[in-house]
């Protein structure tokens, strides 16, 4: 008990910014999971109000249900008479998509031949320094990140009628996550480098063997491309003998529903680029440091990539997310440079964002 009594001393801000996030998901949980309060005293609530709030929850659920499955197949049926070239241009992309899985596959063989004949990989581009930040400093920055989204919230809500753009819950979501973002990169560079006095090239920012890092990245992203294909077939028809449909993610949802075109040109532009470089700089370049340095490099890969996963998906999404997770965590640490799993995730998510903008092309 002393010994968290210190803690807290030692870390009086960040004490008080764990309390204001405690209090604020408090908060969240109760308007959204407890029972409405009446509006005035013994009125009771509505059925209209209940029914309300059931179709929302379906509505999020049914972008991706079986019903919706169906009708896109029916629709790239009619698009064979309607529209020829684009109809062929799909059928091109699956081609496309079927090469590369069995490209995929014969990498893996590869792989696991060399794995057996205990013939190891020399991929390193650069060698690091050993970090000297530690698990303390990856929960402070946590704790700062989670902090500020919260109060850039409040704060929206107050410029909502100076900025009219705010109104726009898409780009909302966006620009929050952009926003959090540029503050996360921030406070993790001040630590660094301010705090600690070592240079961007402890967390694998160099461009040291750029063309070797991007090559690498390619190679492995097609090797892992079969394993997520695998892992989705199994998944679907897993959801589909329980009768789950998983709801929508967000980010999703803004590009298959968002009409303004620079809503999603800066949706796309944060979803491809500017969110996997931020995202590799927190959890591979900071906070898997810290980790190895701790429990070692399994561990910290495992760790780094279920927390990963746990942020970005819902339980259906889990295991392919954590697997992209162990693999950008492998390349770091194989190669000492971050832009190999930068790139990796690059080229994911830009895949994800293709699809979702073919299946809108589609339509239902």
């Amino acid at each position: 008990m002393g010994k968290i009594t210190d803690i807290i001393r030692n870390n009086k801000l960040y004490a008080a910014l764990a309390v204001f996030l405690l209090l604020i998901n408090l908060l969240v949980f109760a308007e959204k999971y407890l029972p409405e309060l009446p509006e005035k005293e013994g009125a009771v609530v509505t059925e209209e109000r209940v029914e309300g709030k059931e179709e929302a929850r379906e509505e999020e659920t049914k972008l991706f249900g079986e019903d919706d499955i169906k009708a896109r197949q029916e629709r790239i049926e009619e698009l064979a008479y309607e529209n020829p070239t684009f109809y062929l241009f799909l059928g091109l992309v699956n081609l496309a998509i079927l090469f590369v899985a069995f490209v995929g596959l014969l990498l893996n063989v590869y792989f696991l031949v060399r794995f057996f004949k205990k013939e190891p990989l020399d991929i390193r581009v650069t060698d690091q320094e050993r970090p000297l930040w530690t698990m303390g400093d990856v929960i402070r920055v946590l704790l700062i990140f989670l902090s500020f989204g919260y109060i850039f919230v409040i704060f929206q809500a107050m410029a909502v009628k100076a900025f009219p753009i705010l109104r726009n819950e898409n780009f909302r979501m966006v620009f929050n996550t952009t926003m959090m973002n540029v503050v996360g990169i921030s406070v993790i560079l001040h630590f660094i480098v301010n705090k600690y006095g070592q240079g961007i090239r402890t967390i694998g920012l160099t461009t040291k063997g750029l063309s070797r890092s991007v090559f690498y990245a390619a190679v492995s992203y097609v090797a892992l491309i079969p394993i997520l294909l695998l892992m989705m077939v199994a998944i679907f028809f897993i959801t589909k003998w329980i009768k789950y449909q998983p709801p929508v993610q967000p980010i999703v949802e803004v590009f298959m529903e968002e009409k303004g075109t620079a809503v999603l040109w800066l949706s796309t532009l944060f979803a491809a680029v500017f969110g996997p470089v931020a995202e590799e700089i927190f959890f591979r370049g900071f906070m898997y440091g810290a980790i190895r340095k701790t429990l070692g490099v399994f561990w910290g890969m495992v760790i780094t990539a279920a927390v990963f996963s746990f942020l970005h998906a819902h339980i259906v999404g889990f295991l392919p997310i954590m697997a992209l997770g162990m693999l950008l965590a492998y390349l770091y640490e194989k190669t000492g440079s971050l832009v190999p799993s930068m790139a990796v995730h690059i080229f994911h998510n830009v895949g994800m964002v293709l699809l979702v903008f073919l299946m809108r092309s589609i339509g239902t």
